[in-house]
């Protein structure tokens, strides 16, 4: 299978080839008529200008220049040596996106999960890190206007007033430090504009969704301007709790963010950002499916009803469960333009500084079944405090040597506190579920176990209710405590060594310290009726009070080689290395083997990105190959969560390209992904339920899970002039995710099938873009999609099913001043 998928790879990758070079030669024989590409300033304030509509006379105007700051400078996204996807603002309205899973639709091998807010799945290129254990950290970096985020749950953290999202696949450690092993997500908001505007984008949508962001700023004087921003949304959510008789994904968010920009001379500019958000949600979104006939018998008795079908949008399980999530930050950025200092030029300090603090707050239904088993109570509560000195210009030479070398180094300070205390608590019906052929399965490990009554009694909720002042108020507890503190330095500079020739090398240097203090703790509150620990027993639990330590240095270099053809087409090739730090497992429940080994990644590439036909074209294409040591795993086993180490190897394609037809009402946008990601060694890796329970096995060759094997997307886009002023604006999407398995055993009943998903909208509105008003929807044609399947916690051999989302119609109104 490998052999067969380089050569494809390779044989894509020459067609790529051969076109763009036949197409240079065109654009070589054609004089160039047209007028200079319009540009984006970034840092100014800035936004970007809408396309203005064409007509089959208007055969000048081209595809507008894409600005992006994905090495910590302004640059073209055409000259950066890197496989990037940038999404803009008008991209972001025009796919209704309202968080990073509707973008990560439209970027090659990448994959966003974020049904649980508190635990999002962020994976590219095959890596990532299920945060449900909340001592691991995101193998996918996230940083919003300058501020790296530690947290996996920033990635669900209110997206609004976006200008635009870079996402950077492979290693990022030189520019952007730690756990940025798999990639990055960097997120930038709009700023305050040279003069006074505003925007607003009402939408509504089924499920009674309603959101509404907006935000108005501008330059007051010479000296001091502002944006404020806001977002409210709220929907009804898509499950239906049919024993509890609510929708859970029921949901209310509110947000806002406050930019004020000072010059106090003429060199200096001083951004000040305040972000808050608060979000509500009923919780969580999971259906049992596969019961036996034990398990349905045992929870029919509670509810007769209950429901077992995973694609129709119900569940039937008894705790109100929720998460009440929010955070604040506030940074300052100041950027002193120093201009020529001897040799250099243009030069700039950077000085940015930032505080942020998150909470979590939530209680779940740990069997996500009507009977009262097991609740997971969780409390977390995070700060960070970050200081980032970079120092970027150019030289005219690097000691008389080549062509001019542009440069950014600086370093880094980071420092952060996390208090997580969780509670298992045993529910009144737990007295009960002890006498079932479930318990008797997972006391004995075997799946053929009788109930320990002898008799396969179908469990009756009065033995539970009878039992439960015995058991009385029995937990497992977790109490885990960790400090962070790191410190790195890092340079980066791209030195042209001719016309033609331009090398980037790069190297951060980090040393990070964390300490932390773990304990579990058992058995029922002071003054209960029993001094027996009946979950510390269901879970094979034990008391135990763990300090730790850990101090990692790493040394991640980089360096990249272009070949500029000319100002449409250049090649690179690149390595790179990303670091991510070891830690400690925050939910073990014997404190044994706590620890996980820090993850190194390596990675080549190779790539051309291309301009055609006077700036009509816009295609990019890379090859990669990535190996990746001590791979943090999380292993799913009922109700506990192990945490280890693998290593795996990840190879593949990503190809994306912008087209504006020679029909210039018709533009075509699009991308392609090709991914092979397997384990090199996983030998003591979780095996499917029906091997036995906590049978273990060696997935070394193996796929890796949330891994598809390819994505595509397509999005034709006509926009047609009519009278009065007005534009018609038809645009559809064809998306197609490959197979691939939802949970680390790859056990057959957690795989989903490859398929398509089919999104259209229609938009009317003034030319100018001052308004348009959109009918649009999602997953046309309603496919049925588990994103996730993991075993049941306390039912052998039965599942939990976390549903995407259906079809989905919308109706948008967006303003601009």
């Amino acid at each position: 299978m490998g052999r067969r998928f380089t050569r494809s790879s390779i044989s894509l990758a020459a067609a790529s080839l051969l076109f763009c070079l036949s197409a240079t030669a065109q654009d070589a024989a054609t004089p160039d008529a047209t007028e200079p590409l319009p540009t984006i300033p970034v840092d100014s304030g800035d936004q970007p200008q809408p396309l203005p509509a064409t007509t089959a006379d208007d055969d000048q105007q081209g595809l507008a220049e894409i600005i992006v700051t994905a090495q910590k400078r302004v640059q073209s996204l055409h000259d950066v040596p890197l496989s990037v996807t940038a999404v803009g603002a008008d991209q972001l309205h025009d796919i209704n996106a309202s968080d990073l899973t509707d973008v990560a639709l439209y970027v090659p091998n990448a994959r966003v999960d974020t049904d649980d807010l508190g635990s999002p799945q962020v994976f590219i290129r095959g890596f990532g890190t299920n945060t449900f254990n909340p001592s691991f950290e995101s193998s996918v970096g996230f940083v919003e206007d300058d501020i790296f985020y530690a947290r996996g749950a920033y990635f669900t953290e209110a997206m609004f007033d976006i200008d635009r999202v870079e996402v950077l696949r492979g290693p990022q450690g030189t520019l952007f430090g730690k756990n940025t092993v798999a990639g990055l997500y960097n997120v930038i908001s709009k700023g305050p504009t040279d003069t006074l505007s505003a925007d607003g984008r009402l939408s509504y949508a089924e499920d009674n969704e309603k959101r509404f962001e907006g935000g108005v700023g501008g330059m007051f004087n010479d000296s001091f301007g502002a944006r404020v921003s806001v977002l409210a949304q709220a929907r009804d959510g898509d499950l239906e709790n049919e024993y509890l008789d609510r929708d859970e994904n029921k949901m209310n968010q509110k947000a806002a963010r406050i930019k004020l920009r000072y010059l106090p001379v003429d060199d200096v500019q001083m951004d000040l950002n305040l972000v808050r958000s608060d979000t509500s949600i009923n919780f969580w979104p999971y259906e049992l499916f596969n019961l036996d006939n034990g398990t349905r018998q045992y929870l029919h008795s509670f509810d007769p009803n209950l429901d077992e079908d995973p694609y129709d949008f119900k569940t039937s399980f008894d705790a109100p469960g929720f998460i009440d999530k929010g955070s604040s930050t506030e940074s300052l950025k100041t950027d002193w333009t120093i201009g020529d200092l001897g040799p250099i030029h243009d030069a700039h300090a950077v000085l940015v500084g930032g505080y942020s603090k998150l909470y979590i707050n939530q209680l779940n239904d740990l069997d996500v079944s009507p009977a009262d088993l097991l609740r997971l109570v969780n409390h977390e509560h995070y700060h960070q405090t970050s200081v980032e000195l970079r120092f970027n210009g150019r030289a005219d030479s690097l000691f008389g040597l080549g062509k001019s070398v542009d440069f950014v180094t600086g370093g880094y300070y980071f420092t952060s506190d996390y208090q997580l205390l969780a509670q298992i608590k045993a529910g009144k019906d737990l007295g009960s579920y002890l006498l079932t052929r479930d318990f008797a399965q997972l006391a004995t490990g075997n799946l053929n176990a009788p109930p320990l009554t002898l008799i396969d009694l179908p469990g009756f909720p009065i033995l539970g209710s009878l039992l439960s002042p015995v058991i009385g108020d029995d937990y497992y507890q977790f109490d885990y405590a960790q400090n962070v503190k790191s410190a790195a330095f890092f340079t980066q500079f791209t030195w042209n060594l001719s016309d033609h020739w331009a090398l980037t090398p790069g190297v951060r240097v980090n040393h990070e310290t964390k300490t932390i203090d773990t304990a579990g703790t058992g058995c029922p509150a002071k003054g209960a009726a029993s001094s027996i620990c009946v979950t510390s027993l269901l879970l094979g639990a034990n008391d135990y009070d763990v300090p730790g330590k850990r101090d990692e240095t790493d040394i991640s270099p980089k360096v990249a080689l272009q070949y500029i053809w000319d100002e449409n087409l250049n090649f690179y090739t690149s390595y790179a290395r990303g670091y991510k730090s070891g830690g400690y497992n925050s939910l073990s429940y014997t404190g044994t083997d706590l620890t996980f080994k820090p993850e190194k990644a390596a990675t080549t590439e190779v790539g051309f990105k291309s301009r055609f036909f006077h700036h009509t074209l816009n295609f990019n294409t890379t090859l990669y190959y990535t190996t990746l040591d001590n791979l943090q795993v999380l292993a799913f086993h009922g109700a506990t969560t192990n945490v280890g180490n693998a290593s795996a190897t990840s190879k593949g394609l990503e190809s994306d390209f912008q087209w504006l037809t020679p029909w210039r009402l018709l533009t075509i946008n699009g991308s392609f992904g090709l991914l092979h990601a397997t384990y090199d060694s996983y030998p003591d890796a979780p095996a499917p339920i029906a091997n036995g329970i906590n049978a273990t096995q060696d997935l070394k060759g193996r796929r890796i899970a949330f891994a598809p094997k390819q994505t595509a997307t397509i999005t034709p886009i006509l926009t047609v002039p009519m009278p009065w002023d007005l534009a018609v604006r038809i645009a559809g999407d064809a998306i197609f995710q490959g197979d691939q398995y939802t949970d680390t055993d790859l056990d057959p009943h957690t795989h989903v099938g490859g398929y398509w998903q089919y999104a259209a909208r229609v938009s009317v509105g003034d030319q100018n873009d001052d308004w348009s008003l959109t009918l649009g929807g999602s997953n046309l044609g309603d496919k049925r999609v588990l994103n996730q399947v993991t075993d049941a916690v306390l039912f052998p051999g039965s599942y939990y099913a976390q549903q995407a989302p259906g079809r989905q119609l919308y109706a948008a109104l967006t303003l601009h001043w």
